[in-house]
């Protein structure tokens, strides 16, 4: 009888910077440190404009053919269309589930070895995502004061009330805010290939976390093993926000909206809530996502997503 298939890293690669390199020889160290062997890392390259990155990406591959997979794409999608190949990858060689990993990210030691035991355990549970800390361009921790208030959001919900079990979608949208980062989170393979990331450029792992509880079980919260997550400090935040400019939070505010819809839609078709919430759970949503705003120096935006309660009718 055949083994089991290992779990899969999926792991979108663009090299935009001069560091880039550094920071996936980082990464790639941190997947070989992990204390459960069993798996393997398929790396979507997102068409990086020069041929030295993609030649390190297949002397990373040639290095260890039977675990390092690479695919190459002929244009730039963004990392959410990239995440989605590699899931499919995944899907199509047998893996269990996936591990999503950023290529300037270092996982935990024990991250495997603790999502193993979770899916194991706990076979209600099909999403699992951790903690992390901040880390600069030269592997530094940045302290809790220099985070944007977005980071410090996500870390203060870690540590007062971490959301897990069912439904944790709501708590998502009407509490939290956004949960967790993307190299925090590991799903069951069927799940993740359900609930394909949209091919946006901002929050476009919010909207897929949405959508992810509203259609799977129950989510489980590890805080054993945190993410480092890097943040160079040349920067004020994500590659993304960086890269869209002054329209960054405008299109997260749409995105997440359309995510958290796309949540009730699922949920109603499961019936797993009942129609004569919607209204309220679209007013709670609209009035955290103001907050999310007015703490990031956004008021105009935060006041004209509160006039979307009275547009929408949801009062």
């Amino acid at each position: 009888m055949a083994s089991p298939a290992p779990a899969t890293f999926v792991m979108p690669h663009y090299a935009d910077s001069a560091k880039a390199g550094v920071y996936l020889d980082q990464t790639m160290q941190s997947l070989y440190a992990q204390t459960d062997a069993d798996w393997q890392v398929v790396v979507i390259d997102d068409a990086s404009p020069d041929p030295r990155d993609r030649e390190r990406l297949r002397k990373l591959q040639d290095r260890d053919p039977e675990r390092v997979f690479l695919i190459e794409q002929d244009a730039n999608h963004g990392q959410g269309y990239c995440r989605n190949v590699g899931v499919r990858w995944a899907h199509e060689h047998g893996s269990p589930f996936v591990l999503f990993q950023d290529a300037d990210d270092l996982a935990h030691p024990r991250r495997l070895e603790a999502t193993r035991q979770t899916f194991v355990e706990r076979p209600e549970v099909d999403f699992v995502y951790s903690t992390f800390s901040v880390i600069d361009e030269d592997g530094n921790t940045v302290a809790h004061s220099r985070l944007t208030p977005s980071l410090q959001e996500i870390l203060d919900s870690h540590r007062e009330d971490p959301v897990e079990g069912p439904r944790v979608w709501i708590r998502m949208g009407v509490d939290t805010g956004y949960t967790t980062l993307t190299s925090t989170v590991a799903v069951r393979t069927e799940l993740a290939v359900i609930s394909p990331f949209p091919h946006v450029r901002a929050s476009e792992d919010a909207h897929a976390w949405f959508r992810m509880s509203a259609a799977g079980t129950s989510v489980a919260y590890l805080p054993s093993v945190p993410c480092q997550y890097r943040v160079p400090q040349d920067s004020r935040g994500s590659s993304d926000r960086d890269r869209i400019g002054a329209d960054y939070y405008r299109r997260k505010a749409e995105v997440d909206t359309d995510g958290f819809f796309e949540a009730i839609s699922i949920s109603l078709e499961r019936r797993t809530i009942e129609p004569d919430e919607v209204n309220g759970l679209k007013d709670a949503f609209f009035r955290r996502l103001a907050l999310t705003m007015e703490k990031e120096g956004q008021e105009s935006l935060a006041q004209e997503i509160l006039g979307m309660i009275d547009y929408l009718g949801v009062r």
